[in-house]
């Protein structure tokens, strides 16, 4: 069987429109030439440094005369740290001699009155990151401090798990 020719020389076969239409709209993949207008909108425009403000409080497990943190239950005191803040020892009025939890309150409410609301944090973050040795009281005395201060979002951290 034989193709036909065509008699005039305007005349295309489908395949030869078909390959003559692919080629003339190829583009490089992805690419799309697109521009904003110049003639409209509004001045641009900058926005102000984020900074997220975060209060961790760091309950550690540390050797009784110095800051090295320690495994061994019977050799040891809890500090109170929040950034590089470390927090005397106080006696409160049951005698117990415990870190300044009430510093800790003042620190959390001046932090707060600071702190602007963002689209992603309507509440000042604050974490409570407590060491497994650290006696339980410790935790509950952190939480009351942040109660006071009149923060509800609170957070736990999960202690670190290491990967072999």
């Amino acid at each position: 069987m034989r193709c036909r020719k065509s008699a005039l020389p305007g005349q295309f076969t489908p395949l030869t429109v078909e390959l003559r239409l692919g080629c003339r709209f190829a583009t490089t993949e992805g690419r799309i030439n697109t521009f904003l207008p110049k003639n409209r909108g509004g001045e641009p425009t900058s926005t102000g440094a984020t900074s997220l403000e975060e209060v961790r409080v760091r309950l550690l497990w540390v050797e009784q005369n110095s800051l090295k943190e320690t495994k061994d239950p019977n050799n040891g005191r809890v500090v109170l740290k929040v950034k590089d803040r470390y927090f005397k020892w106080v006696t409160n009025k049951f005698n117990e001699t415990l870190p300044d939890y009430d510093a800790l309150c003042e620190l959390i409410k001046a932090v707060r009155d600071k702190f602007k609301p963002t689209k992603t944090y309507r509440t000042l973050p604050v974490i409570i990151d407590a060491r497994p040795l650290v006696p339980f009281k410790h935790v509950v005395h952190a939480l009351n401090a942040y109660l006071k201060a009149k923060i509800r979002d609170i957070t736990f951290a999960v202690p670190e798990t290491l990967y072999d």
